[in-house]
């Protein structure tokens, strides 16, 4: 029960899945940024190209001086814009290559998901059961506790607490199975006819072995 309520919950896998997904997410947001801030600088450039060219090739301006000086802007504008082209090239390339990475992730994120939720159906099921048997084990518990005499009771509750939890041990072909220990026939007399049988050694009850209780005096 305790391995399965620490293995219950969110795995190491589905975390690590989630957080490459927001990073690439992230990575995504951050180019597609990129590409728009570009686009925009590119437009506004095409634009004033649009207006120094109508100046220029208008009619409008006569002097020889500012004449030229348009004619450099155009031709620095136009350089700037083929540089700017080049680096927007650039960011789309690297867009594509975050939203294969994207895509990519929130498949492993799916994938990671759907195992999860099977491995957690599971868990539930077998926690299901585990609890089922654990009330059934009580339940029968309770019922022979009914049956048991409260000095018995008290001799193992004191015997459970003294030898680490196991308080009965088999006894198989008159050896307490516990300590290893033979068990006189006198003692196991006594014991059966008490119908309480001890270890002389670690003190622990013992119950004889059904296949063997043919070889013990009824």
């Amino acid at each position: 029960m305790s391995q399965i309520a620490a293995a219950l919950g969110e795995t190491d896998t589905l975390r690590r899945a989630r957080q490459a997904v927001q990073k690439a997410d992230a990575w995504v947001k951050q180019w597609t940024v990129k590409q728009l801030d570009g686009e925009l600088e590119i437009e506004g450039i095409k634009e004033e190209i649009d207006s120094s060219e109508k100046r220029l090739y208008g009619g409008s301006v006569r002097n020889p001086k500012e004449l030229g000086d348009l004619q450099a802007k155009v031709f620095s504008l136009r350089r700037l814009l083929e540089q700017k082209e080049d680096q927007l090239l650039e960011i789309m390339m690297t867009l594509e290559e975050a939203e294969a990475a994207q895509e990519s992730a929130h498949l492993c994120l799916q994938q990671a998901k759907a195992d999860w939720q099977r491995a957690q159906s599971t868990l539930q099921a077998e926690k299901s059961e585990l609890e089922n048997q654990l009330a059934a084990a009580e339940r029968g518990r309770q019922a022979l506790l009914d049956h048991i005499s409260p000095d018995d009771l008290a001799i193992y509750r004191s015997l459970r607490k003294a030898k680490g939890g196991v308080a009965v041990a088999v006894m198989l072909n008159k050896a307490c199975t516990a300590c290893g220990m033979e068990v006189p026939q006198g003692r196991i007399s006594r014991g059966l006819e008490a119908g309480f049988l001890t270890c002389g050694n670690c003190e622990r009850i013992l119950v004889p072995d059904q296949e063997k209780s043919h070889a013990l005096p009824s």
